[in-house]
């Protein structure tokens, strides 16, 4: 039998890992919270709800006991079964609110997705079910200023949340929690000009192997970044709620 090749393409809904060459800031964010998140994971079982395209599931199978990614799309988790092959890392293809409520795990990752889903208050409930009593779940979205609300910011997006608003949600469903930032490593005054003009947008779309993006990630710091704990409604460019699920 002859393996074929799986080959899938960043849509703008799914992120794919970059390649030698090639320059990603969005990826570049959500790499750096599976980081961050994967010094919680030693020897925890880990399930990550929405994986995509793996590559953070392989981040935290590196020091996890065990990681199951997640997935609804079976082309996306073929890809991921042909790319990645850690032994204590596997791959299903499931609705997730399908999950077994007998399989718990020590933590529930699920980053960049709760804003795609209609429910999300029921949603976080599946997150809670999937996780043991006392364990921890980590739910990230991107932080919309408040004079961005409504603006169309995502076509793929259901909802598009300000700090405000992840705060409440969050807070309706757990009572031990925090909320933290994936901010920029450093201030830039002119990233904070350019961030704000139509042009912004226009060089989102440059081809990842765009010297000219490569140029600007370098010139604005657009591809290092740093947890913080205090001004994150202002200055976080995601948002990290760190919960647990107490009863």
């Amino acid at each position: 039998m002859i393996n074929q090749h799986i080959s899938i393409h960043d849509s703008g809904e799914r992120i794919l890992p970059t390649q030698p060459g090639e320059t990603s800031f969005v990826f570049a964010r959500h790499q750096f919270a599976y980081r961050y998140v994967q010094q919680f994971v030693e020897n925890k079982t880990v399930v990550d709800i929405g994986c995509g395209s793996g590559y953070g599931s392989h981040i935290l199978a590196q020091r996890a006991k065990l990681v199951c990614g997640i997935d609804h799309d079976p082309e996306i988790v073929a890809y991921c079964r042909q790319r990645y092959h850690n032994s204590n890392l596997s791959f299903l293809q499931m609705d997730a609110t399908r999950l077994n409520p007998d399989q718990q795990f020590d933590i529930v990752v699920n980053f960049q997705m709760i804003e795609h889903v209609e429910d999300m208050e029921s949603f976080i409930d599946v997150l809670r079910q999937a996780a043991k009593p006392e364990g921890m779940i980590y739910i990230s979205t991107p932080r919309i200023p408040e004079h961005k609300v409504n603006k169309g910011n995502n076509p793929f997006h259901a909802h598009d949340l300000t700090y405000g608003q992840f705060f409440d949600l969050i807070d309706r469903k757990f009572t031990e929690f925090e909320i933290v930032g994936v901010a920029y490593a450093a201030q830039n005054r002119l990233r904070a000009i350019i961030t704000r003009l139509p042009i912004y947008r226009w060089g989102r779309g440059l081809s990842r192997k765009s010297k000219l993006k490569k140029l600007a990630g370098r010139t604005m710091g657009l591809s290092n970044f740093k947890i913080i704990t205090t001004d994150v409604e202002h200055h976080a460019a995601d948002l990290l709620a760190i919960c647990r699920n107490t009863s």
